[in-house]
């Protein structure tokens, strides 16, 4: 039987989605730099990420057709138990990422219980029940987030996935209580695609904003976190880290972390990440850009001679086009266009 294009692009997508979850684990597990990130974290992203993936190789098998003799996920307690786990999974790595202080417990189970109605109850009541479960975790981590916009100056990336989630989240339970009323076949193209759309976006956003799960764990201990600054004078701590910044340049060590620039002041990471959140209204990441594009800044007028590549090491860049990203993020041109005026 020839495949439609709906099928085509469906297929497209769900074998794009696995391959991304792959790479999306294994960025999250090793090249993530958060404080954030610990090995329940990782283990809660890891089933995550596989329950997503189980979903998406149940909609490859209805595609393909030929092989699987019109299989029905739908009808088949695996799936229906994957649509209550991805809902339960999403909440505890959504939690774990962000709340360095929450622990998993036995009362943590409540979030995996909804999942024992598939042995009882129609698939009509099942699938409504799970995508209104996973709404309603979507809307609690907007509530978060959205929470969050006093303590941010840059929220036009947070905002722009605050609504896609939002009018994701509404559409699938949309979806979700139309299964007894649509066939079974634009339910799997729709969530599949669904999927496939929202891997795009996180995607998309870690190329261009690396920073953005740093800056929101940061922000997020801002926020809803017990200040951590109570015993330490505050206005010492800063003079100390000026002094690391301009005599020092510690800020030229390309793989300066927050943890090294803590141990330089003699504070925890949690400690700097909120003096200078609450100081400089900026996350860390953020504040050491605008440090090496200031000291950039004043090179590219004192040294006409330099290359903007011997600029752009010298000031701590692990490379040049890190180097072009934050100096536009931070001054609106490139390094040539403000060398030149």
């Amino acid at each position: 039987m020839s495949q439609t294009l709906t099928e085509t692009i469906t297929i497209l997508n769900a074998g794009f989605s696995i391959v991304i979850a792959i790479l999306l684990f294994v960025s999250y597990a090793f090249f993530l730099k958060s404080p954030n990130i610990s090995k329940i974290s990782i283990l809660a992203c890891g089933l995550f990420l596989s329950a997503l993936t189980a979903l998406q190789f149940n909609h490859l098998n209805f595609l393909n057709r030929a092989l699987t003799d019109s299989f029905d996920p739908l009808a088949t307690l695996e799936y229906r138990l994957l649509l209550f786990i991805v809902p339960a999974m999403f909440y505890f790595f959504s939690r774990l990422t962000l709340f360095t202080e929450y622990r998993i417990t036995i009362k943590s189970v409540i979030h995996l219980l909804p999942a024992v109605g598939v042995l009882f109850f129609r698939t009509a009541i099942v699938v409504p029940a799970a995508f209104l479960i996973g709404t309603i975790y979507c809307l609690w981590l907007v509530k978060i987030i959205y929470g969050l916009r006093a303590h941010r100056k840059q929220f036009e990336i947070e905002f722009f996935f605050l609504t896609f989630f939002s009018l994701f989240a509404l559409i699938v339970l949309i979806f979700g209580f139309s299964v007894s009323y649509i066939d079974n076949a634009y339910f799997y193209y729709f969530y599949a695609n669904g999927i496939a759309l929202a891997y795009m976006l996180v995607t998309i956003a870690l190329i261009i904003y690396p920073d953005l799960l740093t800056e929101l764990t940061e922000t997020v201990k801002l926020g809803y976190v017990s200040s951590t600054l109570s015993k330490i004078n505050v206005e010492e701590k800063i003079e100390r880290l000026k002094q690391q910044m301009n005599e020092s340049k510690i800020y030229e060590n390309e793989n300066l972390s927050l943890s090294q620039l803590a141990d330089a002041l003699q504070l925890t990471g949690h400690q700097l990440s909120e003096l200078i959140n609450t100081k400089f209204n900026v996350s860390f990441s953020r504040y050491l850009r605008q440090v090496r594009v200031e000291r950039a800044k004043i090179l590219l007028k004192s040294e006409p001679n330099s290359s903007i590549l011997s600029i752009s090491m010298e000031t701590g860049f692990k490379s040049q086009s890190n180097f072009y990203a934050a100096f536009k993020e931070i001054t609106g041109l490139s390094p040539g266009s403000y060398r030149k005026h």
